[in-house]
C-alpha cells in the first residue's frame, strides 16, 4: 500500500510542479506582441518566400526506408553473429535477408528509391 501511495504522490507533486512552472510564467511573462515579434523567425533575416510553403514528403518517405533497411541489417548482423554454424540459424537468416530483399524489390517497383526534383 505505501508503494501505491508513494507513486500517486510522486504524480501529484509532478503534475503539481509543472502546473505551477505554467502559472509562474503566465502571471511574470510580458504580453506585448508586435507585427514584428509575430513574423516567423528566419535566422534574423528577413523571411523568403511565404512561411505556410508546403514541405514535399518524398524526404521522409527515402528517411523511413533508410532507417528500416538500416535496423534490419543491424538486427542481421546481430542474429548471424549469435546463431553461427547452426542449419537453423542458416534458415532463419536465409528467410529474413529474403524478407528484406522482398522489401526492397516493393519499393523499388513503387518508385520510392527514384529521386524527383
Amino acid at each position: 500500500m505505501e508503494s501505491v501511495l508513494f507513486v500517486v504522490g510522486a504524480a501529484v507533486a509532478a503534475v503539481g510542479f509543472i502546473a505551477l512552472v505554467f502559472g509562474i510564467n503566465k502571471l511574470l511573462s510580458p504580453r506585448n506582441p508586435t507585427d514584428e515579434k509575430l513574423m516567423p523567425y528566419e535566422c534574423g533575416m528577413e523571411p523568403a518566400g511565404i512561411p505556410w510553403a508546403t514541405v514535399r514528403v518524398r524526404y521522409a518517405t527515402v528517411a523511413l526506408l533508410f532507417v528500416l533497411f538500416d535496423a534490419e541489417a543491424v538486427l542481421l548482423f546481430a542474429v548471424a553473429a549469435r546463431l553461427r554454424g547452426s542449419a537453423v540459424a542458416l534458415v532463419e537468416v536465409g528467410v529474413f535477408t529474403g524478407f528484406l530483399v522482398l522489401g526492397l524489390a516493393i519499393a523499388w517497383r513503387k518508385g520510392a528509391l527514384t529521386w524527383r526534383l
